[in-house]
């Protein structure tokens, strides 16, 4: 167990020394990705989609804030989505609008959140998002993790739909085509069963692990996955909607095991050590519990040097 920690400051120092240029290929890789999962979904303005152009936009968004990327990479659905049809092209643009109104206004500084849920749902592990939104962040982390969903399922109804591929004329979408898809996503009961699941998982983790108990995060982590589990299955069987339970869980066991590696670089504490005091003051008494974290200092190894030595004492028996 040593090793780990030891392991874990090295990674630590080593992302603390090259922090800008590490977030710089981290964002690239999620906006790249970002792109050809669009690309490969709702592609429909070729210009766009060439890779060339992929690529130049990756690099960019890698030198911009979080909150920079996601409106590129919405500007991106929309323009794609308007290629084919103006009406679906506009609902979809004031959706966007909405969103990122009230993004702004409550959490502009998790923009992350909106670009790795839609992520995450096409690489089925989305059950991790809401568990690690609620370990690291607050409950305000609701409002991108929910807008994210909604992007993931337009851009999925909107790409999976066999109804548009059946209306669209010209390489356009007819009216009857754009009311279909408008009345899937305004009336999608996954969608709203996947949201409610992921904000009570987010309240559920975020007020479990700041309790005064032992093992706090380790025992939010568990509940939030077991509560994602139970809601969106009772959902799935009340609803009557699609879902494969072997998908979700497998999903679940993914997202709890992902949650616990966060927790091991983010919280590592020794709960064999706890200490408690207390103090007063001339109005209040003070109860504190003190936990100490878990670190370990990574040996140095010296290397020294005897060659030079060697040299010099055989030379001398040379001479003699």
């Amino acid at each position: 167990m040593t090793s780990l920690f030891e392991l874990r400051e090295k990674i630590k120092n080593f992302y603390g020394e090259h922090e800008i240029v590490l977030r710089s290929i981290m964002k690239f890789l999620a906006t790249f990705i970002s792109f050809v999962l669009i690309k490969s979904n709702i592609g429909y303005m070729s210009v766009l989609n060439a890779w060339w152009i992929i690529l130049v936009m990756a690099v960019i968004c890698a030198f911009l804030p979080w909150s920079a990327v996601t409106i590129i990479l919405a500007a991106d659905i929309v323009v794609n989505i308007f290629s084919v049809s103006v009406e679906l092209g506009s609902v979809i643009l004031l959706v966007m609008l909405i969103m990122f109104l009230l993004f702004f206004r409550f959490s502009p500084k998790q923009g992350v959140l909106l670009v790795l849920v839609p992520l995450a749902f096409f690489l089925k592990i989305p059950y991790a998002v809401p568990i690690i939104a609620g370990l690291i962040w607050a409950p305000y982390a609701c409002v991108p993790v929910i807008f994210g969903t909604i992007i993931y399922f337009m851009i999925n109804i909107v790409s999976k739909n066999t109804m548009v591929a059946e209306q669209i004329s010209g390489g356009k979408i007819s009216s009857a085509g754009f009311d279909s898809i408008t009345n899937l996503i305004s009336n999608d009961s996954r969608m709203i069963l996947v949201i409610l699941a992921f904000v009570l998982t987010i309240l559920v983790v975020y007020f479990i692990k700041r309790m005064s108990v032992d093992n706090a995060w380790t025992i939010a982590i568990f509940t939030g996955g077991i509560l994602e589990f139970v809601v969106i299955m009772v959902g799935i069987l009340i609803l009557k909607t699609e879902g494969s339970l072997l998908e979700i869980i497998i999903g679940s066991i993914l997202s709890i095991m992902i949650a616990f590696i966060v927790q091991f670089f983010v919280f590592s504490v020794d709960y064999s050590r706890t200490e408690h005091t207390q103090f007063e003051d001339d109005e209040y008494y003070y109860y504190v519990k003190a936990v100490p974290k878990i670190n370990v200092t990574a040996p140095e190894m010296n290397v020294k040097r005897i060659n030079a030595q060697r040299r010099k004492k055989n030379q001398g028996k040379k001479l003699k």
